[in-house]
C-alpha cells in the first residue's frame, strides 16, 4: 500500500467522533466548544498532518536503517514477547520525549501548539505541532537498537497516537481502577492545565506508571478545576503564527540580547527561561502557571462563520485526498498543495478575527482549490497485487493468461464488489528457477481512476483480489 498515506482515512473518523461529543456534551448542557477555537485546533492538526505525510517516510527510514544495520538483539515480530516489550518501550520513549519537550526551550517550541488551546474537548487532540515529528522520532531510535522490529514499532506508535485521542474530553470524569496506572481523560485533563498545581504534570502517553516512578504525577483534585491554554496566551487563530511562536520569540531574544553566550544558550535553557536583559514583567514563565484569565474570542458575523465553514471543509475533503494520494504526487503538485492548504488556513483564521485584508486572494484561492480537487479527485494511480508459490519443481507449470484484459474478464474473479468490472489490467506469470526448485509468481496490475476507487481498493478491493488471485492461482497447479 506504498502508493496510498492510508493515515488520511482517519480524519473522517476523527472529525465524526468529535460531532458525537459536541451532541453529548450539549445534550447535557455543557457549551464546552466553540467554532473559531475548534477551527483553530484542526488547523494545527492540518499542518501536522501535511507535514508528517512529507516527513514520515524519511524518518522511519532512519529507524529501518538502524534495526536493520545495527540491532543488537533480534526480537521476533511473530512472538507475543516481542509486543509486550516493546509496548512498554514505546510507551516509556514517549514519556521522555514529552517530559524533555517540557522542559527545553527548542522542544518547547517544537510541541508548545498542543498546548495553545484555551478549550479542552477533542478538537484539542489535533491540535499539534507541525515540527513536532521533525524532533520526536529520535527518541525512539535505541528501540531500533535494542532491536524492535519496525512493524512492531509502527502498529505501537500508532496504537498510542490513537489511544491519546480519547483522552482529550471534559465528558468522562474519573475512572474507578484506570487511574495512576493508565492514562485517563482526567489524568490528561491536569496534563493540559495551566493551573500552577498542575504545570509539568502527567506526561504519560498510554501509561501513567513512569509519572510515578520519576515524581511527575498529580491526580486532578476537586479544589482546583482546570483551566486550560498556555501561560503567555496565543491570542490568534493563524496556525503559522502558532506554529512559530516560540521559536519566534526565542529568535528575537537571540537577536537582540547583548550576551553572545545568551544568544546560544538560550535554545537549550530551561522552558520559559530568557536572558537578563530581555526579561519582562509581565511576561509569565511557562514553569510558573497561571491563574485563570478572560478567553481569546474575538466577535465576527454569522455571514462570516457561515463563509468560513464551507471554506473549511471544502478544505478539509482537500486535505484528505492530499495526504491519501501524496506519494503519488509530484513534487510541484506536492509544493502547489502545500501552498494551497496553508493559504487557506491563514484566510480562514484572519476572517475569524474579523480581519479581511486578504479577502481579494479568494478570487484567485477558491478556483484554484476546485480546480485541484476535481484534479485529485480524477487522479489515475496504477497498483498491482502479486502471489508468489514455491513448489518442488524445475519444470515451469504451463499457465495461460491474456496479458491485457479487464477486472471483470479475470477467470477467478466474475464482479469486484467495490470496483469497476470495466477496469483495464494487465496479467503477468513468471518462474523463477531455483535450483531444485522454482518460484511461480503472478502479477496483476490494474489502473483506479477516481479517488473514491482509491478508497474502496484500499478498504476491501486490493484483499478481494489477493484472496481470488491466490485461491485461482492454486487451482491452475
Amino acid at each position: 500500500m506504498a502508493e496510498y498515506n492510508v493515515t488520511a482515512l482517519g480524519i473522517p473518523l476523527f472529525l465524526f467522533f468529535m460531532l458525537v461529543e459536541y451532541a453529548y456534551l450539549r445534550i447535557r448542557g455543557r457549551d464546552l466548544h466553540r467554532f473559531n477555537d475548534n477551527i483553530a485546533s484542526l488547523s494545527m492538526g492540518i499542518c501536522l498532518l501535511v507535514s508528517d505525510a512529507l516527513l514520515k517516510t524519511f524518518t522511519f527510514a532512519v529507524f529501518i536503517w538502524a534495526w536493520s544495520s545495527h540491532r543488537l538483539f533480534d526480537f521476533a515480530s511473530t512472538s507475543w514477547l516481542t509486543w509486550v516489550v516493546f509496548f512498554f518501550g514505546v510507551d516509556f520513549c514517549y514519556y521522555w520525549f514529552h517530559r524533555i519537550a517540557h522542559t527545553y526551550n527548542v522542544l518547547w517550541g517544537a510541541h508548545v501548539g498542543h498546548h495553545q488551546s484555551e478549550e479542552y474537548n477533542l478538537t484539542t487532540a489535533l491540535r499539534q505541532s507541525a515540527f513536532q515529528y521533525a524532533f520526536s522520532w529520535v527518541f525512539y531510535l535505541p528501540l531500533a537498537f535494542l532491536g524492535c522490529p519496525p512493524e512492531v514499532f509502527l502498529v505501537q506508535f500508532l496504537v498510542l497516537k490513537a489511544y491519546q485521542f480519547w483522552l482529550h474530553t471534559q465528558a468522562i470524569d474519573r475512572i474507578p481502577l484506570m487511574e495512576g496506572v493508565f492514562s485517563t481523560p482526567s489524568s490528561h485533563r491536569v496534563h493540559h492545565a495551566k493551573n500552577p498545581i498542575y504545570i509539568d504534570k502527567n506526561f504519560g502517553g498510554t501509561l501513567v506508571i513512569w509519572d510515578r516512578v520519576f515524581g511527575t504525577w498529580q491526580p486532578e483534585v476537586a479544589e482546583h478545576p482546570c483551566h486550560y491554554g498556555t501561560t503567555t496566551p496565543l491570542k490568534t487563530w493563524n496556525p503559522v503564527t502558532a506554529n512559530l511562536q516560540h521559536w519566534s520569540m526565542l529568535f528575537r531574544d537571540s537577536l537582540h540580547t547583548r550576551s553572545w553566550w545568551d544568544k546560544i544558550r538560550l535554545w537549550f535553557k530551561p522552558t520559559g527561561w530568557r536572558p537578563e536583559d530581555r526579561r519582562r514583567k509581565t511576561t509569565k514563565l511557562q514553569k510558573t502557571g497561571v491563574k485563570n484569565r478572560p478567553k481569546y474570542d474575538p466577535e465576527v458575523s454569522g455571514m462570516t462563520k457561515l463563509y468560513c465553514s464551507i471554506s473549511f471543509a471544502l478544505l478539509a475533503l482537500l486535505v484528505t485526498m492530499f495526504i491519501f494520494l501524496s506519494p503519488q504526487l509530484s513534487a510541484r503538485e506536492l509544493v502547489f498543495g502545500v501552498v494551497l492548504i496553508l493559504a487557506g488556513l491563514v484566510i480562514i483564521s484572519q476572517f475569524l478575527e474579523g480581519k479581511f485584508k486578504l479577502r481579494f486572494v479568494e478570487v484567485v484561492r477558491v478556483p484554484a482549490l476546485l480546480w485541484f480537487l476535481t484534479v485529485l479527485w480524477t487522479l489515475p494511480i496504477s497498483t498491482q497485487v502479486s502471489q508468489k508459490l514455491e513448489l518442488a519443481e524445475v519444470t515451469p507449470p504451463q499457465i495461460e493468461v491474456p496479458e491485457e484484459t479487464t477486472l471483470s474478464a479475470l477467470p477467478w474473479l466474475e464482479k469486484p464488489a467495490v470496483l469497476s468490472g470495466n477496469t483495464p489490467a494487465v496479467q503477468h506469470v513468471t518462474w523463477h528457477a531455483n535450483g531444485t526448485q522454482g518460484e511461480l509468481e503472478y502479477t496483476l496490475s490494474y489502473e483506479l481512476s477516481s479517488f473514491p476507487e482509491h478508497v474502496a481498493n484500499i478498504l476491501s478491493g486490493r484483499s478481494t483480489l489477493e484472496e481470488g488471485s491466490r485461491s485461482w492461482l492454486e487451482k491452475q497447479l
